[in-house]
């Protein structure tokens, strides 16, 4: 069940990135917030491009708008962990690229109810939006656009509209060579200090 809301690439794909040092961690994890007596979801914005392939994933919230991150996850290798997001609610937006051509899938993940009570709740993922071989050339790429997607019967099948900004992000994400950014979360004002519900910092970063 988790894999239908993730892309599914074949292993010749995956191969070829990991050759590359394209690293992408596209799972939520449910973690608990001990002083907060809550838990919260955990998802990596991660990934990134060689010339012709790419693979990225960012999270955004449930309105499809752009989300702080907790943490900035600076690493010595590029293609990899960029940011930390947390949330009660995460959109997980991931795409793959081979060259002009995308896969794109836009998945809701929350907590379901746990079996027993204290227990960690299960994280229930569902699939919002999923493009099959979407195409954006370099120029309108660069021109900030998202992939256009098309049905098997060749009409048109846009990506919802709260979700559309955040698309175009991780599309410069997927074609970002030795990607060392954050294209999807933000910092906070100034470094961005996070705190938990209790307002005890958790995490600075710059």
């Amino acid at each position: 069940m988790a894999n239908e809301s993730r892309l599914v690439l074949p292993k010749p794909m995956m191969a070829k990135l990991a050759s590359l040092g394209i690293y992408c961690q596209t799972w939520v994890t449910a973690e608990r917030q001990d002083r907060a007596k809550r838990w919260v979801l955990r998802g990596v914005e991660s990934g990134g491009s060689a010339k012709e392939f790419g693979r990225y994933i960012s999270f955004f919230a449930a309105d499809g708008s752009r989300m702080e991150w907790l943490q900035k996850a600076d690493r010595i290798g590029a293609n990899g962990v960029h940011a930390i997001a947390i949330g009660e609610v995460l959109i997980g937006v991931e795409m793959a690229r081979v060259d002009e051509t995308y896969q794109l899938a836009i998945s809701r993940h929350q907590f379901g109810k746990p079996k027993a009570e204290g227990k960690r709740p299960p994280v229930e993922s569902s699939v919002i939006f999923r493009g099959v071989d979407g195409q954006l050339s370099e120029k309108l790429r660069k021109q900030g656009l998202a992939p256009a997607f098309l049905t098997r019967s060749g009409q048109v099948k846009a990506v919802p509209g709260d979700f559309l900004e955040a698309v175009k992000l991780v599309a410069g994400g997927v074609s970002c060579l030795n990607c060392r950014h954050v294209h999807g979360l933000v910092g906070g004002k100034g470094s961005a200090e996070a705190k938990d519900p209790a307002g005890t910092v958790v995490a600075i970063a710059s």
